[in-house]
């Protein structure tokens, strides 16, 4: 029996440790297992598909639509659903159909959201008279006092627009019915792009948000379709980092260590989970990140197709993060650091075998990191050129909108109570608070973009180690981690505007990344596995701990008190 169990525990120790960069079956299997654990949590709650599809535009301030309700009756409250365009409007309620009296005034607060009125009167007769020019309605629905449904009649065609989905209101109104923090930008402008509409979000470039629209074509406008790309983004990045720990660390144990903190990071968990264009610019970052490694551990007499290929990838993927956003700038330092002191490194030296393909190479590398970027940059604006405050005319127009969003992100003096300074994001000092919902009782549900503190805090440990080996060892993976570390952190030490923790997202997949490197150094020096299991075993708790503040769970204000470990964690 005891020979038995050796012989399971030598080939389990044998699976795990491969020592090939090579994505092998059990590779696969694996990262399979984790996409779907982690997709299944990930999908979960994610939004609903019932969000209302049509809209009434009210063209002109003094528009106006009536609702006959069976007979009169004590309303509560009436819940509307705003459109791509808020408004305000004057509410008006009659016994009789012909004296009406003002019952409430609503003002609209965010695009594609539920929100509830009080009326508190008793009527029989509705209007709704638009105080403002082009803001949309998509569905009505009046509550008595009991919390029940009471059906308004149209009195015309135009005002079925507004109770012809009676089936998308929901029982209540939270996040997984209503935009939340900046997706009232992003998916509105993916909305947009849809319908043709001059795009409001068009202070980064248009990408990301055409992915973000792709769902939203096929499915219609919901918080589920908006969300599910960056979801989905969130989802692969989980094989792709395990791809880059395989190939820096040569084992399937580390692969599978970077997999799990990828899996189980809570800032991962929520940022993914929003309807923001952050997902794809992280993903294409780690992508393009992957296929440099790729090239700069291939031999100089590797197949010069083999090169071109990876650096072509590389140069792709960087080029659809700069077009998502242009922070995906300070991942192209990285690259353009990585890639020349590779070169400089393999072909000086007496004793270095020269690469004859290094011409071919450096040509390549004009076409794949500087013309394919402006390539996709430019058809991503031209092939869909309607942005606010009008269409692109061509190459002079986008040079134009170019400089509008310089002006706009260099001179933007805008406060928010959120907002921190770049050095405090990895101690998370100061997470920001993106959703909450009152639910009474004392329920609540809320959503904070805060990270696992095994991974963030431990990170900033981690870091130093890579730093020092760095400097000591000067081992190529450690420089490889270093330098992505810093080009995608300490860039924003130059930024005047705000900024958020959220702009360290890009940072964090090597931040896991470092972890790995001193996870596996502490566990080489002390010859077991305890360290590496009780770390997972840590980061897991803490990721089912802070589960209900990332989810938007409805739980109870003493749970989420538990959970500010700092005076700084306002959520």
């Amino acid at each position: 029996m005891r020979k038995s169990s050796n012989t399971r525990f030598r080939k389990l120790k044998s699976w795990l440790s491969d020592n090939t960069r090579k994505l092998g079956k059990i590779d696969w299997i694996i990262i399979g297992i984790m996409v779907v654990i982690y997709s299944i949590i990930s999908f979960i709650n994610l939004g609903s598909l019932e969000n209302p599809q049509t809209f009434l535009e009210f063209q002109y301030v003094g528009e106006e639509v009536s609702f006959t309700l069976d007979e009169a009756k004590e309303i509560s409250h009436i819940r509307m659903y705003a459109g791509p365009e808020i408004g305000n409007y004057d509410v008006f309620i009659s016994s009789d159909g012909s004296n009406y009296q003002q019952a409430t005034t609503i003002e609209q607060s965010s695009v594609f959201s539920w929100n509830d009125f009080q009326i508190d009167k008793s009527f029989q007769y509705l209007k709704i008279i638009s105080k403002t020019e082009g803001g949309y309605i998509g569905e009505i629905q009046l509550y008595d006092h009991y919390g029940n449904k009471v059906t308004a009649t149209a009195e015309s065609e135009t005002a079925k627009k507004l109770v012809d989905e009676a089936d998308a209101v929901p029982a209540s109104i939270s996040y997984l019915n209503s935009a939340y923090f900046d997706e009232i930008y992003f998916a509105r402008s993916a909305y947009e792009y849809i319908h043709g509409i001059p795009t409001n979000e068009w202070v980064h470039p248009p990408l990301g948000k055409l992915i973000m629209a792709i769902p939203i074509l096929f499915l219609g406008m919901s918080t589920f379709a908006y969300r599910l790309m960056g979801n989905i983004a969130g989802i692969l990045m989980i094989p792709v980092i395990y791809a880059l720990a395989k190939n820096i660390f040569k084992n399937r144990k580390w692969a599978i260590l970077a997999g799990i903190l990828m899996m189980f990071d809570c800032f991962h968990f929520a940022q993914t989970r929003m309807g923001t264009v952050d997902s794809f610019l992280v993903l294409f970052i780690m992508l393009s990140a992957l296929f440099m490694y790729k090239y700069i551990v291939l031999e100089n007499n590797a197949k010069l197709k083999t090169k071109l290929v990876n650096l072509f990838l590389s140069g792709l993927f960087i080029g659809c993060a700069i077009a998502t956003k242009w922070t995906g700038f300070y991942a192209g330092l990285a690259l353009a650091i990585v890639f020349f002191a590779n070169l400089i490194y393999r072909n000086t030296g007496k004793d270095k075998v020269k690469d004859k393909d290094i011409g071919k190479i450096i040509l390549a590398c004009v076409i794949f990191f500087i013309g394919i970027p402006l390539l996709i940059y430019v058809l991503s604006y031209l092939l869909f050129p309607i942005v606010y405050p009008g269409k692109i005319e061509g190459i002079s127009g986008l040079f134009e909108q170019t400089q509008n969003m310089y002006t706009y992100h260099s001179t933007l003096e805008a406060t928010h109570p959120f907002t921190s300074e770049w050095y405090t994001w990895p101690a998370m000092i100061k997470p920001v608070w993106y959703y909450v919902g009152y639910f009474g009782g004392g329920m609540k549900g809320t959503i904070v973009g805060i990270g696992n503190p095994a991974i963030w805090w431990f990170g900033i440990v981690a870091s130093i180690f890579v730093l020092i080996m760095a400097l000591l060892k000067r081992k190529r993976e450690d420089w490889f981690i270093l330098v992505f570390i810093l080009s995608t952190w300490l860039p924003y030490l130059f930024i005047g505007r705000i900024m958020f923790m959220y702009h360290y997202f890009p940072t964090l997949p090597f931040i896991m990344l470092a972890i790995v490197s001193l996870i596996k150094f502490i566990t080489e020096k002390i010859r077991n596995n305890s360290v590496y299991i009780f770390y997972v075993g840590v980061v897991i708790l803490l990721f089912t701990y802070f589960y209900p503040v990332i989810s938007g769970m409805i739980t109870t204000e003493e749970y989420i008190a538990t959970i500010r470990w700092l005076s700084s964690w306002y959520f």
